[in-house]
């Protein structure tokens, strides 16, 4: 069953939004940004990604919608009683992005209000590349799609067969670890957390751990849903589910794969201490 086309469509009309802006926009038409509420540096085409988000969610979202983004305070679009609550990322990886080096993207998830925010209530998840215009997308009980192609999970994906992605950005290698690493067919660090879950999704990369607890939810909520309805499992490090969402500043720590048994086998020899 394909995906609802209202929401589907204005989840991709957005991303298209954001990326537009921030492909085509003038740094110098933003002045110097200051620091967002984690404490990171906002670069010119993450005021142009929020200010296109807004301008999409003002004029042209058919739904009230409470808009949680780390470039700025909650905002609320749309008249009448609010119906989603929506998670944005609206550049992803934006170190690459300032670099011109992919993967870079945007994350949206939809959440019908009310709802806890969490991966569990996450109804609708959209990530996309901001380099290939590409995207993935999902919806609850509906399953996964990369560019309208439906997902579905590869049967007995092995270790030695797959690339492991983790961030390695201050992480530090302990013996379980690094017998992942070592029994991998290959490693890799994206540093675009959205985009490389997503990519978890159609396995093209078998797993990506953080293990740094510094991931914060705007960057899984949205490949998590599009990881589970294409047959994948995302857990914190002990194989538990993730907690609801407090704040947007909260880090996690987490271990995606592309099957439910690749996973067990991440999560029992990270257990491995020595």
């Amino acid at each position: 069953m394909k995906p609802t086309p209202t929401i589907q469509s204005h989840l991709q009309n957005l991303f298209q939004s954001i990326r537009q802006a921030v492909t085509t926009g003038n740094p110098e038409e933003w002045g110097q940004p200051g620091r967002n509420a984690k404490g990171d540096s906002v670069k010119w085409f993450d005021l142009a990604a929020d200010q296109a988000a807004c301008t999409y969610l003002a004029k042209r979202f058919p739904y009230p919608v409470r808009l949680l983004s780390e470039e700025g305070p909650p905002r609320e679009f749309g008249r009448g009683e609010t119906e989603f609550t929506m998670v944005l990322d609206p550049v992803d990886g934006s170190d690459n992005f300032a670099r011109r080096i992919s993967p870079s993207g945007t994350a949206i998830a939809l959440i019908p209000a009310g709802l806890p925010v969490s991966i569990g209530t996450v109804q609708f998840g959209l990530v996309g590349n901001l380099f290939s215009g590409r995207s993935w997308l999902a919806e609850r009980g509906k399953g996964s799609f990369f560019d309208g192609q439906p997902l579905k999970a590869p049967a007995n994906l092995r270790l030695e067969d797959m690339l492991l992605s983790f961030d390695t950005n201050r992480v530090t290698i302990d013996p379980g670890l690094a017998y992942l690493a070592g029994q991998a067919h290959g490693v890799r660090s994206f540093s675009a957390a959205a985009v490389v879950l997503a990519m978890v999704a159609d396995g093209t990369v078998g797993a990506h751990l953080d293990l740094t607890g510094n991931l914060t939810p705007e960057n899984f909520l949205a490949s998590s849903l599009i990881i589970s309805e294409a047959g994948g499992l995302v857990t914190d490090c002990q194989g538990q589910p993730l907690p609801d969402i407090g704040s947007l500043t909260e880090g996690y720590r987490l271990v995606a794969a592309t099957t439910p048994e690749l996973h067990t086998i991440l999560v029992k020899k990270l257990s491995v201490k020595g």
